[in-house]
Formats: structure tokens, C-alpha cells, sequence
């Protein structure tokens, strides 16, 4: 089996009669895998996204199956960016997963976890994955548990106590009737007929559908329904800037399935006024219609808006030939009203044991975003992590020139601001804020690795802390650039001591005394590290006269 990578928008155009072949001829294929959703997802979406299409080495030039997947590239918690999979329609379809020809299935899911696994990524999202247990298996048996752990994520807890891996669906039998005396019970039963003759009687309520002259107005209507029963909450529990995107993305995608005759959009008036609208999705493959989206005016309570609607959509169904009114995501208990069957539908998570890259490396599409990435942290003055970027990029791409000229225009942009830097870091270390003045020492050596003065004081910094292995190590870097300097000497051997290192201590006392033979410091310490081991001062290795003290 071979697999290709298809990332042109042309050439999905140009896939739409081998992609509705492969749809049609799949019983596993649903309408958020058709072409009509993906292109139009894909045709929007603001992520980079791939097609992995397999074909058979020996058959047909037409391909057998196609996998839709979105390639995102986030920050870690490390601050270095990773890259990561999610299924092609998520986080906005109902079903997502793959499409293939059902007599080699196992061959060509197969193929696609083995081509998977050729992109560099950390985090595979199978979100809302649909598939059934046979081809799921062979998918996933291609991750074993030595390189690859996965799980199952757990949705968002609303609060409402409600199961959003169960989806609701209903079986629709061939009359209207039937649907009332088999799928209702009596209470709801009497009030199904009431709401609808309330609505079909000529007076008050009216029911209208779409068209091409009144989309707009149509969804615009739902969308402010929509924004006030939903938008305040969202917006609140996840993030400020959700309901808008939310709302951009059913815009899109609902004028999107109107352009293909896949969308059903009733409007319930009373008057001139829309008190309600209902979205859904016409799956004529599977005689499915999907209820996507609705929204009503919460101040009407009769008839209800909601249940008129559903009521209007499923008889709509029957009378069209559908066998199936697909209520999707969340146990909600009016969805039962309606003889709802529950069927689970849930969120797994494969990702790389090392929690890092495959190869630890990015893959090579996703180095422009991150380049952008780097662009916008170096604007916002967050030098270390767009040069942690950029680092990124070149152990993907050598020679990648754009990375390089970001990481010239970072140590110009540090050269210069290093006396600034400096003198902040020594503010915070004086002030006894030392995690402060760590963090911007290690930020200046970053820049000038060889700053004799922050090489010395960040040895003073461990000192202080009682990092005794790591003062020594970085007075002895010091002593490196400098061996004229007392100090690092004297530092180096206070370290020593604590170390319990004691010949290296005397050793590193005497060079400081050497240097400085008034260096009151190192004598008292000296003569008790000899009173204390009993042992015989030696004479300076080295003499006054070999350098001069800078402190």
C-alpha cells in the first residue's frame, strides 16, 4: 500500500470524484468524512493541514482511502514548540476518523498509522473518533506501548452533569404516524400534536426554510440565539475570544452545506419576529439528517421553540426518507423524548512515550509557523525563547535561512542590551531576589559566554544558595577567564571546603594568598581548615607578583 501526502487545496479539488467513489462505497463513512465537509473545513481552517490518500502499489491509479488530519505546532512546557496531529475535522465535527474501500480496510489503516508515524509529531488526537472496533484496533495496533502511549481524554466537565461520549440518535420508521405511536410517549405524544397544529393552524406561528435570498438572515438569527443562551458561559469556562471563533466556524460551515444542498434550516415566527432556528446537516448516503446547531428566544415557553423544531425536522426527515435523525453529542433527556438510542463516541490521545518529537525533531512543514512563532516572541522582547525556536528549526533545516537571520538579529538585539540586562541582574542579586538574578545572568552568558563578571557572580549566587558542586564548577570557569582575580580563587575554595575536598581547598586558598597576601579572608579560612585537619601550611603557589587583584 502506498501512501501520498496532499496538501494543495487544487488537488482536493481535483479529488472529489475519486473522494465520493471511496465515500459512497464505505459503510463507515459519515457526513463529517465527506468531501463536502472537509473541503469546506480544510478550505477555512487556519491550521496547516495534511491528507494522507492510499492507493494499492499494483492497482489503480485511483486512491482506496483518504485520512484528514490537521498538523498544529504548540509551545511545550519547556517553552520549545512541538508538533501535533489531530483528525481532520475536530474540534468541529461530530465524527471524525478515516474513509477506505471495506474489502482491504485493515491494509490501508494500516498504512496510514505506519505513514503517521513518519511526520514528526508528539500528541496524535483522534477526536471523536468513528470507526468501528476492527479497523480501530488495526489502526492503533501500529503504536505499540514501547514507543507510544494511549489514552482515552476526557471531555470538559460543563457541570451539568451530562456525558458528552454519548450520542443520541433516533430510527426513524416510514410514517409520521408511526413515529408518534411508536417513538413517543403518551404525554409527549399529545404534546407533539398540539405544538404542531399551534404552528399549522394559519394564525400566530408560521414556519419557514431556507434559501439563498434569506441565508444571511437566517443565520445571523441563529447565531444570536445562539450567542445569548451560550456565549457568556463559554466564554468564562474556556476563554474569552471561543464563542466568536465558534460562531465564525458555524457561519462558515452552514453557508459552506447550503452551497451543496446539505443543510436544513427551519425558522419558527411568531409574527414578523424568528423565535427559533434549527441546523442540520442532510446525509443522503446514510439517510441521516444530523441536528448540528439551534437556538431560540428564551423568553418563549409555547409552543417551545426547541421541541417545535425538532418535531418539524424529524417529520421533514420521514417524509423524505430518512432513517435516521442523529441528535448527536450529550445525553440531554429531551433527546429521549424523541426515542432516542444511545451509541458512545470518544476522544483518545496517542502520543510519544519521550513526550517529545518523533525524532525529536519538527517536521519540516510546520518550521514557517514556527518561524513566525520565534518573529513574535523576538517582538515581544522574549529573546531566550525565539532563540530556543530558532535552534529548533535548524536541527530540522541546517541551513534554513530565515531562522539564521532571526538568531544574528538576536544577539545584535542582546549585544545591545546587555549593559541594561546587567545592571538589572545586578539590582535583583543585591536586593537578595537570587532566582531573579540567576535567571538574567544565565540569560547574559547565553549572549557573551565568556563575561567574566557574570561568570563570577553567578558562582557568588551558588554560593549563597549552598550549591557548593556548582559554585565550584562555576569559579572555576572564572578562574578560566580570569586566573589574575583573588576572589575566584577564594570562592572557588570556600566551595572546596564545604565539599569536604580539602587538599583542592588549601590548594585554591593558597593561589588566592598569592595573589592577595592580605586577603584576610582566605587566611582565617586557611589557618581553620589546617588547625582543623592538623595539617602544616604550605607555602603560596603562587608568588605576589604574578598578577594584581581586580577586586
Amino acid at each position: 500500500m502506498r501512501v501520498d501526502v496532499i496538501d494543495s487545496f487544487d488537488t482536493l479539488l481535483q479529488l472529489r470524484g475519486n473522494w465520493d467513489a471511496v465515500y459512497e462505497a464505505d459503510p463507515e463513512a459519515q457526513f463529517f468524512m465527506s468531501w463536502t465537509w472537509i473541503a469546506g473545513w480544510f478550505k477555512r481552517l487556519r491550521y496547516q493541514w495534511i491528507i494522507l490518500a492510499a492507493k494499492e502499489e499494483h492497482g489503480s491509479s485511483d486512491y482506496v482511502g483518504f485520512f484528514p488530519l490537521q498538523l498544529r505546532t504548540e509551545r511545550a512546557r519547556d517553552g520549545g514548540f512541538q508538533n501535533e496531529l489531530r483528525t481532520g475535522g475536530s474540534y468541529f465535527a461530530g465524527y471524525t476518523g478515516f474513509i477506505c474501500s471495506p474489502e482491504i480496510q485493515d491494509d490501508v489503516v494500516r498504512a496510514f498509522a505506519e505513514h503517521a508515524k513518519q511526520i514528526n509529531w508528539a500528541k496524535l488526537h483522534l477526536e471523536n473518533i468513528f470507526a468501528s472496533p476492527q479497523r480501530l484496533g488495526a489502526f492503533l495496533g501500529q503504536f505499540p506501548p514501547s514507543e507510544f502511549l494511549t489514552s482515552k481524554v476526557k471531555r470538559p466537565d460543563d457541570g451539568d452533569n451530562i456525558d458528552h461520549d454519548i450520542y443520541v440518535y433516533v430510527n426513524l420508521p416510514g410514517s409520521w404516524d408511526e413515529f408518534l405511536g411508536e417513538r413517543m410517549g403518551s404525554h409527549t405524544r399529545y404534546n407533539a400534536r398540539h405544538t404542531l397544529r399551534s404552528i399549522e393552524d394559519g394564525g400566530e406561528y408560521r414556519i419557514t426554510n431556507v434559501t439563498a435570498a434569506t441565508l444571511e438572515h437566517d443565520l445571523n438569527a441563529l447565531l444570536g440565539f445562539w450567542k445569548n443562551q451560550w456565549a457568556a458561559k463559554l466564554a468564562a469556562r474556556y476563554h474569552p475570544g471561543l464563542p466568536q471563533a465558534m460562531m465564525n466556524n458555524f457561519r462558515n460551515m452552514l453557508s459552506s452545506c447550503f452551497e451543496h444542498d446539505a443543510l436544513s434550516l427551519p425558522v419558527l415566527w411568531r409574527g414578523e419576529t424568528p423565535i427559533g432556528v434549527q441546523a442540520s446537516l442532510i446525509d443522503r448516503k446514510n439517510r441521516s439528517l444530523i441536528s448540528l446547531l439551534n437556538g431560540r428566544d428564551l423568553t418563549i415557553k409555547r409552543p417551545a421553540p426547541g421541541f417545535a423544531l425538532h418535531l418539524y425536522s424529524i417529520r421533514w426527515a420521514i417524509q423524505n426518507g430518512f432513517a435516521i435523525y442523529d441528535l448527536q453529542t450529550g445525553n440531554f433527556s429531551y433527546k429521549y423524548d424523541f426515542g432516542g438510542i444511545e451509541r458512545r463516541v470518544e476522544c483518545l490521545l496517542v502520543s510519544t512515550k519521550t513526550r517529545r518529537n518523533l525524532r525529536n525533531r519538527l517536521d519540516s512543514r510546520s518550521l514557517p509557523v514556527v518561524l513566525t512563532r520565534a518573529n513574535g516572541l523576538h517582538e515581544a522582547g522574549e529573546l531566550d525563547a525565539a532563540a530556543q525556536a530558532c535552534r529548533q528549526i535548524l536541527d530540522a533545516d541546517p541551513a534554513h535561512v530565515g531562522a539564521l537571520r532571526l538568531l544574528q538579529q538576536l544577539a545584535a538585539t542582546r549585544q545591545a542590551h546587555l549593559p541594561r540586562d546587567l545592571k538589572r541582574a545586578a539590582h535583583f542579586h543585591q536586593t537578595g531576589h537570587l532566582a531573579e538574578a540567576e535567571k538574567m545572568y544565565r540569560a547574559i552568558l547565553n549572549v557573551e559566554p565568556k563575561h567574566f563578571d557574570v561568570t563570577y557572580l553567578l558562582g557568588v549566587i551558588f554560593l549563597q544558595q549552598r550549591r557548593y558542586e556548582e559554585a565550584e564548577r562555576q569559579s572555576s570557569l572564572a578562574i578560566s577567564l580570569r586566573p589574575d582575580v583573588a576572589a575566584s580563587h577564594y570562592n572557588r575554595g570556600l566551595a572546596l571546603v564545604k565539599l569536604d575536598r580539602v587538599e583542592e581547598a588549601l590548594a585554591s586558598l593558597n593561589d588566592c594568598i598569592g595573589l592577595k597576601p592580605d586577603h584576610s579572608q582566605a587566611i582565617a579560612l586557611r589557618d581553620n581548615v589546617l588547625k582543623t585537619f592538623g595539617r602544616t601550611a604550605s607555602p603560596p603557589s603562587r608568588s605576589p607578583s604574578s598578577g594584581s587583584p581586580v577586586r
